[in-house]
């Protein structure tokens, strides 16, 4: 149901492949607000990027967490 849903919005051409879980859950249920939740999908992008390319992540300042468990 959600991506028939997902589906009959137009989207911009410049626009992601796919929604998030928080914009997918933000266009079925009325109420919720995307800016208010942390995008996790984008966080752990951006943590795998950092471990894959250290020099990058230290030259932005960016600190990787360390793997829990």
């Amino acid at each position: 149901m959600a991506m028939r849903l997902w589906r009959s919005v137009r989207r911009a051409r410049s626009g992601p492949a796919l929604p998030s879980d928080i914009d997918a859950l933000a266009r079925l249920v009325e109420g919720v607000d995307r800016d208010r939740y942390l995008d996790v999908q984008a966080e752990d992008a951006w943590q795998a990027a950092a471990k894959r390319w250290p020099l990058v992540a230290a030259v932005l300042e960016l600190t990787v967490e360390e793997q829990k468990g």
